[in-house]
């Protein structure tokens, strides 16, 4: 199984890159970061206890929401892109501003938006599948915890491994002359999946003990649990990346794993 070795190869990428991670992530996140702020933020100065009609009225509009998405999409995708080409072309950004180059970010997110729609649908299946069966598991056992183990065995981890072989030859718009074939990774991992369930594994562990960590150890004080929640974000979606960096390299472009 080459899940541990593909999960410490990314985190080496980010960790033994880390200025360049900076460099290539910094002003398109804090742009994502402020826009968030800015558009979907309520007043502060209304409380659910205090007048909860107002404070139901005070949501976000439905035109904020979006411009927030539309920016959180865009500066997601211009981070992807650059990091990619970053670790797999040695396309170094000569200051802060990454590059954008507006044809790949198109021809990523379609291929995104594709594997995305698929996995939805996935979703839903198997979400209405897991509902029927759990509900009577958890008829049968009484226990809320068997039951939550069953829908994440009958529904998450087949969506993670489909999601992650789907997504090996993600970065191909972003690195590549052609995007290739749609389906090139699910072809490029056949007889791999023990792979991508020991990465659902590894990541499922990863933001339960990061979750530990915010409701614990930083839960007490607002700062440090927005700092803590701020930097986890970030590098959780570096690694996250890298692995997509990795999964393509070493199954589209057949690179060793070092």
């Amino acid at each position: 199984m080459k899940a541990v070795p593909i999960f410490t190869h990314s985190l080496k990428q980010v960790l033994g890159n880390l200025s360049g991670a900076i460099q290539v992530s910094a002003i398109p996140y804090a742009i994502q970061f402020v826009a968030a702020f800015v558009l979907t933020r309520p007043d502060k100065t209304v409380s659910m206890a205090s007048d909860p009609v107002a404070m139901m009225q005070n949501q976000p509009s439905i035109v904020a929401v979006l411009l927030s998405l539309l920016v959180t999409i865009t500066t997601s995708v211009w981070i992807a892109v650059a990091w990619h080409r970053f670790v797999l072309k040695n396309e170094v950004p000569s200051g802060f501003v990454p590059p954008i180059h507006a044809d790949r970010m198109l021809g990523y997110f379609l291929r995104a938006l594709g594997i995305g729609l698929i996995c939805i649908v996935l979703f839903l299946v198997l979400g209405f599948v897991a509902g029927l069966i759990g509900g009577a598991v958890a008829y049968a056992t009484g226990s809320t915890l068997v039951t939550l183990i069953f829908v994440a065995v009958i529904v998450y981890f087949p969506i993670f491994v489909i999601t992650y072989r789907l997504s090996t030859s993600l970065p191909a718009p972003a690195v590549a002359d052609g995007a290739g074939p749609f389906m090139a990774g699910w072809e490029a991992t056949k007889g791999d999946t023990g792979t991508f369930i020991g990465l659902g594994v590894i990541s499922a562990a990863i933001l339960f003990a990061s979750g530990l960590l915010s409701l614990y150890v930083f839960g007490g004080n607002m700062v440090l649990f927005l700092i803590w929640n701020f930097l986890f974000s970030w590098l959780a979606t570096m690694v996250g990346l890298s692995i997509l960096t990795t999964l393509y390299g070493h199954y589209i472009e057949k690179r060793e794993l070092v």
